[in-house]
């Protein structure tokens, strides 16, 4: 009879843990986001800040937000992040073409250790002049 009970505390542990992990975390978001227009006001009020594109190389070929640099979304690491981004405490605008890989190139940037980042959409919503 002990065993039985012993097994089923064992059995009921287990079942509780089990549970415990198959909730949902509450993730936040650590990074700021706001529109095309108020990332470019944000941008000429803070002239180091730095606006990166997280698009293809063609596409910022094509034509980007003047004074925007390079880092595709599908490369950042650790390594290519720091030789655009050597300091992780600046402010960083991050933009792409409509605001979805910009938003997971931000999160990237956030788990490397980035502090400062404000995703603010994507090219399409832009209205001024491109740069080549």
């Amino acid at each position: 009879m002990k065993k039985i009970i012993i097994f089923i505390s064992m059995f009921m542990m287990i079942l509780a843990s089990c549970a415990g992990k198959n909730k949902k975390e509450d993730v936040s978001v650590n990074f700021k986001m706001v529109s095309m227009a108020e990332g470019i006001e944000i941008a000429k009020k803070n002239p180091d800040a730095i606006i990166v594109d997280v698009r293809r190389e063609d596409e910022y070929k094509a034509g980007h937000i003047p004074g925007a640099v390079l880092l595709t979304m599908e490369t950042i690491t650790e390594e290519t992040a720091a030789k655009v981004l050597p300091d992780k405490n600046q402010m960083i605008l991050i933009y792409c073409r409509s605001g979805r890989r910009s938003k997971i190139a931000a999160k990237s940037l956030l788990d490397l250790g980035y502090t400062n980042l404000i995703e603010f959409g994507g090219i399409l919503d832009y209205k001024g002049n491109l740069e080549k």
